[in-house]
């Protein structure tokens, strides 16, 4: 096994990609403007769709806030937006994956970074352009591992046959998973129309 450069102290990573400094910024204004919007243009009994739509954007900036990567000199620790947070022994920690996923509908492939343990579980996942290659060299340095690289872009679903627990099924595959968001959405509103009546 190769020598670990092992950080003296803790490292703490946050993204720094400028879309999501963006969003998290404007959150509060988009929430204000469009509460305001939806209130003055349909009554007061839009002030509930109001709110909804308030605490949804509220959330999402709120979680993108907390996303960070702690790298100490024991442990990785990945808290994401959307999850339980993540912890391994970093002895635990076996490859270092650096990938460009192509999308299904063939937009153009954003870089991945890809932190697994050794049973292949997922602990870390940086994707760009919310992560900047930069905060990606970033990590790979502070873990002290050579990074794989893979030539050519792939899908998930090409990812996800070779490392089956670094790729969510959601995201092999997106038209099954997508179908069955829209049809609890759609459930979800009948029964709140429902209720209403």
């Amino acid at each position: 096994m190769a020598d670990r450069a092992i950080a003296p102290t803790e490292r703490v990573l946050v993204p720094s990609g400028r879309n999501y400094r963006m969003f998290v910024k404007s959150t509060p204004v988009l929430v204000g403007a469009l509460g305001s919007m939806v209130v003055v243009r349909n009554g007061p009994a839009s002030i509930i769709a109001a709110a909804v739509v308030a605490l949804t954007l509220a959330g999402v900036a709120q979680f993108l806030r907390r996303e960070r990567v702690v790298v100490t000199g024991t442990h990785v620790h990945s808290i994401r937006p959307v999850g339980l947070p993540k912890k391994r022994a970093r002895a635990d920690i076996a490859t270092v994956l650096s990938v460009r996923l192509a999308a299904s509908s063939g937009a153009t492939p954003y870089r991945n970074l890809f932190v697994l343990d050794r049973r292949g579980r997922l602990v870390v996942r940086m994707r760009s352009p919310h992560w900047t290659p930069e905060d990606m060299r970033r990590l790979v340095a502070y873990l002290g591992l050579p990074a794989q690289e893979l030539d050519r872009p792939v899908t998930a679903r090409k990812l996800g046959s070779r490392f089956p627990r670094a790729i969510s099924l959601s995201e092999r595959y997106p038209f099954p998973s997508g179908v069955l968001v829209v049809l609890a959405m759609g459930a979800a509103i009948l029964a709140v129309s429902a209720l209403v009546d």
